[in-house]
């Protein structure tokens, strides 16, 4: 009968190990957006060289910020592997410069996100900006 009792203790601690090897080897969904990013487009509107709008991710933190032309920002979010959403309200300094101000307009509609070769796309339910295009800042 002790056989079944070491039995059991094998089965629980092979599977505590699958669990964590799984766990160890699976991606981080929030690692894709990790980093700052650097804005391209806005909506149908590529944004001017000239004009800094950037978003860092800070996945431990769970929080956004970065500058949004004459502004600096940051917001609660949460994601999973293919949604994301602040959960807060964009804090910003509020001075008035047209791109930052529609860019934190979209920001806070996020709704769904894709990471591909050093490009982040963000769709937002903002009908003035749709899609924000972004490509990882050096």
């Amino acid at each position: 009968m002790n056989i079944f009792k070491y039995v059991k203790k094998a089965i629980a601690f092979a599977l505590v190990v699958f669990g964590l090897s799984w766990a160890l080897q699976s991606p981080s969904f929030a690692a894709g957006l990790e980093g700052t990013w650097k804005l391209t487009s806005l909506g149908d509107s590529s944004v001017p060289k000239e004009v800094v709008i950037t978003a860092t991710f800070d996945p431990a933190e769970k929080r956004i910020s970065g500058n949004a032309e004459c502004n600096i920002y940051f917001a609660p979010y949460t994601s999973t592997e293919d949604t994301i959403k602040l959960t807060g309200s964009v804090i910003s300094t509020r001075a008035y410069c047209p791109d930052g101000v529609k860019y934190l307009s979209a920001i806070e509609s996020s709704k769904s996100y894709k990471v591909s070769d050093q490009e982040l796309t963000i769709n937002t339910d903002n009908p003035n900006a749709g899609v924000l295009k972004f490509v990882k800042a050096q």
